[in-house]
C-alpha cells in the first residue's frame, strides 16, 4: 500500500513489490498469480474497511445516500489511493463493487429500475468519485500560486479574478464536499419527481 501512496500504479510491480518486502518477486507468484490478483486483493482489503454507520428505524433514502458518501470520503482520506485500484484493467474489483451496492440498492428501493437503476448508479458514484478526488487533489487551485500567470489576461479578467480570488481562502473543503453531495442527492431528487409525474 505504501508504493501505491508513492506512486502511479503503473510502478507497482511485482517487483517493486517484492524488494519493498526484502524478498523476490517468484515468492509472490506463489500467492498472487499475477499483478493484476495482487492489485484486486490490495482492492478489497481496502474496500472492506467501507463500514456504514448503523441504519436508523425509518431512516430516509436521502440520510442513507448521504452516510454513503461521507463513508466513502472517509475511506478515501485513511487510503487515497483507493481511486487508483478500484478497477484493475477496467473491471471492477469485487471490493469495490460491494462499496458501491449500497447505492443501488437504496436507489432501486426508492423504485430505480433497469436502465435507470444502472445509469442513476454509476452517476451516483461517479459524481462522489470525482468531487472527493477533485477536492482532495484540485484544492490547490484556490491558494494564491494559481494566479502566478495572471499577467497573460486581459485588465479586466485579471480584475474580476483578482476580487474573486479574495473569498477562495474562505473556502472550507467541507463546505465544497457539503454542497456537492447536497448536488448529487438533488439529482437523484429531481430523477425521482420526474419518474412520478410521468407514472
Amino acid at each position: 500500500m505504501q508504493l501505491l501512496e508513492e506512486g502511479p500504479v503503473e510502478d507497482f510491480t511485482m517487483a517493486r513489490v517484492a524488494a519493498s518486502l526484502d524478498t523476490v518477486s517468484m515468492a509472490l507468484y506463489n500467492y498472487f498469480p499475477s499483478r493484476k490478483a495482487l492489485l484486486a486483493a490490495v482492492a478489497d482489503h481496502i474496500c472492506l474497511r467501507f463500514k456504514m454507520p448503523p441504519r436508523k428505524r425509518n431512516q430516509s433514502w436521502q440520510d442513507t445516500l448521504w452516510q454513503w458518501l461521507w463513508t466513502f470520503k472517509k475511506l478515501s482520506d485513511e487510503y487515497p489511493f483507493v481511486l487508483k485500484v478500484m478497477g484493475v484493467d477496467g473491471k471492477s474489483s469485487p471490493g469495490w463493487l460491494r462499496v458501491t451496492l449500497t447505492v443501488s440498492r437504496t436507489l432501486h428501493e426508492i423504485g430505480f429500475r433497469e436502465h435507470k437503476l444502472a445509469v442513476h448508479s454509476w452517476m451516483f458514484c461517479s459524481n462522489a468519485i470525482a468531487l472527493v478526488f477533485n477536492e482532495r487533489e484540485g484544492s490547490i487551485f484556490r491558494s494564491p500560486i494559481s494566479l502566478s500567470d495572471i499577467d497573460e489576461l486581459e485588465p479586466d479578467e485579471q480584475d474580476f479574478l483578482i476580487m474573486l480570488r479574495r473569498y477562495h481562502s474562505d473556502i472550507a473543503s467541507e463546505e465544497v464536499l457539503e454542497l456537492g453531495f447536497q448536488g448529487i442527492i438533488a439529482n437523484v431528487e429531481r430523477e425521482l419527481a420526474t419518474m412520478a409525474a410521468s407514472a
